[in-house]
């Protein structure tokens, strides 16, 4: 018969062993993912998101059930309070939403770290060896990726409003002022050709065709020295050579190269801002006044003519400078100043290569990948040059929202669940095809 102590001390036991067990079976632990579960939808207990389950989701077992977290960060904020998260989410058997089967078919098997792989039939991946994931036959209506605006938040989302914009670029050049005694020569010849006409006081015939052909030979030599037709009209009327050529002046002229993929941004009249080393707290202004139309084939470029403003003399003919031609982005109709265009931050687009897509934010549905066409980066109509801007030619409407931060973290959970392969072309067995504010 056992003595007394011996029945305290075996009670005490089995207590502290029950009680044990009561601790363990309430404790959160992390698991591992069921292979079985890869592919179905499970909804997160701390976001309310509806995902489908991959090798890497994060697994919580709590009280003998398995929850699936949709992304790493909610294990750990679940395991602080496991009943914070469960009470309002409870089925009609107390316990935590369980995973259902995807009724879409399954296309093909992928991995979830390498999109690239596609199998018929389940197994691993010969890249990293995890487990394949099914990715599934998908309607162009299940292209948007749900994303509830906590989990938003917690991603760091931020989005802008597509609005139009006056836009320009920057094309900055090399440039010399002007010391060019041979063109101030050919305007000479040009100014006393027609005066020479002028001073034919009887009608002969054999003298004015003479005297025509030599401003016609006057003409054409100034056009190869790079004066357009509107700098030679004014010449005519004038009949002033622009001494300012040899000489400093009030004003001073810069001969600019510009290369053929700049060349189609130049027109005369656009604001040009010259800076020299030699005053270099200084900026003058000017305008470009011709455009020569012969292209170089030594250099590959034109010669581009600009007037500005030296009224000090600060500028010596032959010194280098360099000029920036302010030049606004257009989109149809003739190039302005206040011309607007649609506009995007340069961080609101995903270069793949063969396409440039945003993601777009769908009012109470979630992010969709649209793919756009845009024109060349420029800059604000009087806003920082650190901040660039894409011109939207097609592809977004006024006023729609799009991702400028958290679009590469879109991204990757869409080539997970495939709800970018309308917009890629690749998750989902899509044919690949070229196509043609504030922060919230």
């Amino acid at each position: 018969m056992f003595s007394k102590k011996t029945m305290i001390a075996g009670a005490v036991f089995f207590t502290v062993l029950l009680l044990l067990l009561i601790s363990c079976g309430g404790r959160a632990e992390k698991a591992v993912v069921d292979t079985g579960m890869i592919g179905r939808q499970a909804m997160c207990p701390v976001t309310g998101d509806t995902f489908t389950i991959h090798a890497s989701t994060p697994v919580v077992v709590y009280k003998g059930e398995e929850y699936y977290m949709c992304c790493p960060g909610c294990d750990l904020e679940f395991m602080k309070d496991p009943d914070k998260y469960l009470n309002d989410k409870k089925g009609d058997d107390g316990r935590g939403q369980k995973a259902e089967p995807s009724n879409e078919e399954i296309a093909y098997w992928t991995c979830s770290m390498h999109p690239e792989v596609r199998s018929e039939t389940e197994g691993s991946c010969p890249i990293c060896g995890m487990t394949l994931i099914p990715a599934y036959e998908r309607s162009e209506s299940s292209d948007i990726l749900p994303l509830k605006n906590s989990a938003a938040a917690l991603a760091g989302i931020r989005t802008y409003p597509v609005r139009k914009e006056r836009l320009h670029r920057e094309i900055r050049l090399a440039g010399r002022v002007a010391f060019d005694p041979e063109l101030v020569t050919a305007q000479e010849e040009y100014i006393n050709a027609i005066k020479m006409r002028d001073d034919i006081e009887s009608i002969d015939e054999i003298s004015l065709k003479r005297a025509e052909q030599l401003i016609a030979n006057a003409e054409y030599r100034l056009r190869l020295m790079g004066m357009d037709e509107a700098e030679i009209r004014i010449l005519a009327r004038s009949r002033k050579v622009q001494s300012s050529l040899v000489m400093p002046q009030n004003e001073s002229w810069v001969y600019a190269d510009a290369y053929e993929s700049d060349i189609g941004w130049i027109e005369r009249g656009q604001s040009v801002i010259v800076k020299s080393a030699a005053q270099p707290d200084k900026r003058f202004a000017g305008k470009v006044m011709a455009v020569s139309p012969t292209f170089s084939q030594g250099s590959r470029s034109n010669l581009i003519r600009i007037k500005l403003s030296n009224p000090e003399a600060k500028l010596k003919p032959g010194m280098y400078v360099e000029t920036t031609i302010i030049s606004p982005i257009h989109v149809g109709g003739p190039r302005s100043p206040e011309s607007r265009v649609l506009a995007i931050p340069v961080e609101a687009l995903l270069d793949t290569g063969s396409r440039k897509v945003v993601w777009v934010y769908i009012e109470g549905r979630g992010y969709q990948p649209r793919t756009v066409k845009i024109g060349p980066v420029g800059y604000l109509h009087g806003g920082s040059t650190e901040e660039r801007y894409y011109p939207v030619l097609e592809g977004l409407n006024e006023d729609e929202l799009v991702v400028t931060n958290g679009n590469f973290l879109l991204d990757s959970e869409s080539r997970i669940t495939g709800v970018a392969a309308i917009g890629y072309g690749g998750a989902l067995g899509v044919d690949d095809q070229t196509l043609p504010a504030h922060q919230h």
